[in-house]
């Protein structure tokens, strides 16, 4: 299983009050990065998976309040992920991440109810601001 998400990232305890998040890469430079954008603004990391499968099962086991999801990954694609999710999850807040600026494949994402989408190589004011802005949804 990818990593479990404690002490990894180096940086302080979240607060009580933290969201928590769930980020789904294959790339470990990625999900650590991502880890780091998010513990720097007061997140806390619930976990991180390596692909789809581990994604659905660190899902059902911290009901984070936000995911991030890569789109291509190994067992299964992240399109596939979030309709799982969904179905049984419909308020799941899931952000899409892909290294692919496909018009196509983001208008898929939303209409299957993805909330934003972020592009590679990650900005951390990007990011968050997509983070913030899904959070703020329903």
């Amino acid at each position: 299983m990818a990593d479990e998400q404690n002490s990894s990232t180096g940086s302080a305890t979240a607060p009580q009050d933290a969201k928590s998040v769930l980020i789904v890469d294959d790339s470990p430079v990625m999900r650590n990065m991502l880890a780091k954008f998010f513990t720097d603004n007061g997140f806390h990391v619930a976990g991180m998976a390596a692909d789809g499968v581990e994604a659905i099962e660190m899902f059902e086991k911290y009901n984070p309040d936000i995911m991030t999801l890569d789109i291509i990954m190994p067992k299964m694609r992240g399109t596939e992920v979030l309709e799982k999710i969904l179905v049984n999850y419909p308020e799941a807040k899931v952000v899409m991440a892909s290294s692919v600026s496909d018009a196509r494949t983001v208008m898929k994402c939303l209409k299957i109810g993805a909330k934003q989408y972020i592009l590679k190589p990650y900005d951390e004011e990007k990011v968050m601001l997509a983070i913030r802005k899904a959070l703020d949804m329903g």
